[in-house]
């Protein structure tokens, strides 16, 4: 069949709990350092408290800022999980032949074929769209449903290893 290389860089968007727990860290932040201000023996190290807690907030805020790199060679498909663009972390890697259906997420005729399962991986933009696909796959005994957003490009080139289970619109 020939090797086939594809990659493919799928930012998530920001949601609601998204924003909502940046919301907290900044709360949590400011909540923090005014408690170590009222603490008579930490008033001394407020200042270095302060710069300590501010670059935590930082660091945790900086971790929402995600992207996926899907890659595929040859039957695997390795989804890294990318924070703030700069640091990268293998998120999940599978053989596409132990696919067992792959079919647009929003769609009512898959719908029975895309239920039961005991995880979701959600490696998507989070907007469900027209390319927004769910893949059922059993990995470690357990059937999980992974949720991508595969461009046509990366779209033929899963579909040339499994042609009969992508289900298309």
């Amino acid at each position: 069949m020939g090797d086939i290389f594809n990659e493919q860089l799928v930012e998530k968007s920001n949601s609601l709990k998204d924003n909502l727990i940046r919301v907290a860290i900044i709360i949590g932040a400011i909540v923090l350092i005014m408690v170590c201000s009222m603490v008579p023996v930490l008033v001394g190290f407020l200042i270095p408290i302060a710069i300590v807690i501010i670059f935590g907030a930082v660091f945790l805020m900086r971790r929402l800022n995600v992207e996926f790199e899907y890659i595929f060679t040859s039957g695997d498909l390795d989804i890294d999980k990318i924070f703030n663009k700069n640091k990268r972390k293998k998120f999940i890697s599978i053989d596409v032949r132990k696919i067992e259906i792959m079919a647009p997420v929003n769609s009512k005729d898959y719908a029975s074929q895309l239920s039961n399962y005991e995880k979701v991986i959600d490696c998507s933009s989070g907007t469900n769209n027209n390319h927004t696909y769910a893949a059922m796959v059993v990995r470690n005994g357990k059937r999980e449903k992974l949720i991508l957003e595969p461009n046509e490009k990366m779209l033929k080139a899963i579909k040339k290893y499994i042609p009969r289970k992508i289900m298309q619109y």
